[in-house]
C-alpha cells in the first residue's frame, strides 16, 4: 500500500477544519480535545487523526467526530475519509510514534521508570470487587496469579466468554494490581483495535522497529478483545513474533476474547497454537447464586449513596431469576427498580419490581427479530430502513444504528457476527463497539436511557400483541 498526498496539504486542510471548529464548538472542548489532535497518516484515501490517548480518542469519536468528518469533507479537495487512532503510551495504549530511543534502556531494569500511570478509571477494577462463583473462579484465580508475576506454565493466559461477563474487569484488575505490587513493572493494557491501529501507524511512519522494541520490552502486556485480529494476517504475524519474544524474555501476556482460540475464524494456525499452548480459561454465564451475590455486592457498594438501602430478599430472588443474560444487564435492571421506587420515595416491593421489569420479563418470552428491530428503530427516529443500514456516518443515523444493534443484542438470540451481517455485512467488532457505546450513554445520560427504554418497550409490546 502506498501513502498518497502531500503532508503539507493535509496540515493545511486540518488547519481550515480547526478554524471552523473553533467557531462551532465550546471553546473548552476545543482546547481540551481538538488542539491535541495530529494528522499522522494518509493511506489509500484514509487520513489518520492521532489522539494522545484512548480516552481522548473515544470521547472525540462519540462527541465531535461527525462534525470533524463533515468539515474535512468540505475542505479536502480529495474527499478522503478520516479515522481516529492513538499516539501515546498511557493506561490504555502503546505509543506508535516512539520518541528517539537513543540511550534508553531496552531490557528489564529494576530501577526503570513506570511504563504507565494508572488513573482513576483503573482503580475501580479490582479483584476484591469482582464477585466470584463457579462460572468464573478459575479465570479469577489465574488473573490474580498473573498480577503477582509471570506464570511460566500458564503463559499466555487467555480468558474468553460472552460479552458483559467480566473479562475487561479482570484484565484491568491485573494491570492495577500489578502496578501496586511492583511500581516499576512495565505494564500496558490496550485493546486489540489499539494494537492494530498503532502497528499500522508505525509502519506508515517508518517506525516499525521502534514499535517492536517498545512493545517487546514490556513486563506485562494485556490485550482485550484479541478476536479483533481475525482476518488481519500481517498484524497476526507481528503479534506472533511479539508473543514469542515476550514469553522468552520472561514477560507475562494476558489476552481476552469472546470465543476460544479454536472458535475464532481466520486466525493463523501458529497464533492459535501459541494461544492454546498457555492456559485457556472460560468465563461462563453466571448461575442463579452468583447473580444473587452480584446484586448483594452492588447494594452494599451503594450503601453510602442510599442511606439505609434495603432491598427485600424476594426482590433480589426475582431479579436473579428473571435477568440471566449478563451481570451488566442484571445491574441495569437493579438500577431500574431503584429509580422507579426509592428515587420517587416509594417502597421497594416485589409487586413494584415485577411491574417495573414487566417488559424485560416479557421480552424473554416475546420473539423479536433483528429485522423487526431495524424497522421499529428506523420508524422511531424518522428514518428509512435503508438509511439505518447504509454506510452514512452522520450523527442522526449513526446513533439510531448503534441503538438498533444494541437492542438486537438485548432482544434476540442472534450472535454478534449474525447481527453484524444483518446490518449490511458489518463486522462483529462494529456491533461490540455499538453495544459498549450505548451502554456507556445509558449510564451517563438519563434522558438517553429513557429514550432507549421507550423504544425497547414499544418493540416488545408490539410483538407481544401480535402473538
Amino acid at each position: 500500500m502506498q501513502s498518497t498526498g502531500d503532508p503539507t496539504q493535509l496540515d493545511q486542510v486540518w488547519a481550515m477544519v480547526c478554524r471552523q471548529l473553533q467557531q462551532q464548538i465550546d471553546p473548552r472542548d476545543f482546547r481540551s480535545w481538538i488542539v491535541r489532535l495530529q494528522v499522522v497518516s494518509d493511506q489509500d484515501g484514509r487520513v489518520g487523526l492521532g489522539a494522545p490517548n484512548a480516552f481522548s480518542r473515544d470521547w472525540i469519536r462519540e462527541n465531535l467526530f461527525d462534525d470533524i468528518c463533515a468539515l474535512w469533507q468540505q475542505f479536502d479537495p480529495e474527499k478522503r475519509q478520516l479515522c481516529l487512532t492513538v499516539l501515546c503510551l498511557n493506561t490504555e495504549t502503546i505509543n506508535a510514534r516512539v520518541e528517539d530511543p537513543t540511550g534508553a534502556p531496552t531490557g528489564p531494569q529494576a530501577n526503570a521508570a513506570p511504563a504507565i500511570a494508572l488513573g482513576a478509571s483503573f482503580e475501580k477494577y479490582r479483584f476484591d470487587n469482582f464477585v466470584v462463583g463457579p462460572s468464573n473462579e478459575v479465570a479469577w484465580a489465574m488473573a490474580k496469579a498473573a498480577a503477582r508475576g509471570p506464570q511460566a506454565r500458564f503463559n499466555p493466559l487467555f480468558i474468553h466468554g460472552s460479552y458483559g461477563l467480566g473479562k475487561t474487569h479482570l484484565l484491568r484488575a491485573i494491570a492495577h494490581q500489578a502496578r501496586l505490587h511492583a511500581p516499576t513493572r512495565r505494564v500496558s493494557y490496550l485493546t486489540a483495535e489499539d494494537f492494530v491501529q498503532n502497528f499500522v501507524s508505525a509502519l506508515r511512519g517508518s517506525q516499525s522497529a521502534e514499535f517492536k522494541k517498545k512493545v517487546r520490552s514490556l513486563d506485562l502486556l494485556l490485550i482485550d478483545d484479541i478476536h479483533f485480529l481475525a482476518g488481519k494476517a500481517a498484524t497476526q504475524e507481528e503479534f506472533v513474533h511479539t508473543l514469542c519474544s515476550l514469553i522468552e524474555s520472561g514477560a507475562q501476556v494476558v489476552l481476552s476474547a469472546d470465543r476460544s482460540p479454536g472458535e475464532i475464524a481466520s486466525f493463523d494456525d501458529r497464533l492459535r497454537s501459541h494461544l492454546n499452548g498457555g492456559l485457556v480459561c472460560r468465563i461462563a454465564p453466571a448461575g442463579f447464586e452468583l447473580r444473587r451475590d452480584i446484586l448483594s455486592n452492588r447494594i452494599a457498594e451503594m450503601a453510602d449513596e442510599f442511606d439505609g438501602l434495603d432491598v427485600p430478599n424476594p426482590v433480589l430472588d426475582f431479579l436473579a431469576a428473571k435477568v440471566s443474560t449478563s451481570p451488566r444487564e442484571l445491574l441495569g435492571a437493579l438500577n431500574m427498580i431503584l429509580s422507579g421506587t426509592i428515587m420517587l420515595g416509594r417502597p421497594i416491593t416485589l409487586d413494584a419490581a415485577q411491574d417495573i421489569l414487566s417488559d424485560i420479563v416479557r421480552a424473554t418470552r416475546v420473539k423479536v427479530s433483528v429485522a423487526d428491530i431495524q424497522k421499529g428503530t428506523a420508524s422511531w427516529f424518522g428514518l428509512s430502513k435503508e438509511d439505518l443500514l447504509s454506510r452514512r456516518k452522520t450523527r442522526n443515523i449513526v446513533r439510531p444504528r448503534q441503538i438498533a444493534m444494541y437492542l438486537a443484542k438485548q432482544l434476540t438470540s442472534s450472535s454478534l457476527p449474525m447481527i453484524g451481517q444483518r446490518f449490511d455485512g458489518r463486522d462483529h467488532t462494529t456491533v461490540i463497539h455499538a453495544v459498549k457505546t450505548i451502554n456507556r450513554l445509558i449510564d451517563d445520560d438519563p434522558l438517553f436511557a429513557n429514550e432507549v427504554e421507550g423504544l425497547r418497550r414499544s418493540l416488545t409490546k408490539l410483538h407481544s400483541h401480535n402473538e
